[in-house]
């Protein structure tokens, strides 16, 4: 029982590495202002969603999220309890309060709020 303890508490620490890495250069977490024309979930024109490390309210409130560098890309996984998918986009870094997330050609313009 101790050895499956410290193999669960093991792998914990490696993920927690990884997600924390210092090439990240960019935080997502924090409140968001949908800025743009286009919308979805409850990312509506003018709505804030909540970036807080674990959960967003992009979707519904109850929203899992993972913000990770893949090359020279910032993508969001975002998975939805209502949905139970993960959907995936693109993150263009404007500057450190403007983004844009892109899925496909749909571009939400976002400004940090705080």
């Amino acid at each position: 029982m101790k050895k499956l303890i410290s193999i669960i508490l093991i792998v914990g620490l490696v993920l927690t590495i990884c997600a924390c890495g210092s090439d990240r250069g960019f935080s997502i977490e924090g409140k968001w202002k949908n800025v743009g024309d286009y919308t979805w979930g409850q990312a509506q024109a003018g709505a804030i969603v909540i970036f807080n490390g674990t959960n967003c309210n992009f979707f519904s409130p109850s929203d899992t999220y993972a913000f990770y560098k893949d090359g020279d890309n910032y993508k969001l996984d975002c998975t939805s309890m209502l949905f139970s998918d993960t959907l995936s986009f693109t993150v263009k870094i404007i500057d450190n309060d403007n983004i844009e997330i892109y899925n496909g050609k749909n571009c939400l313009e976002m400004k940090r709020v705080d």
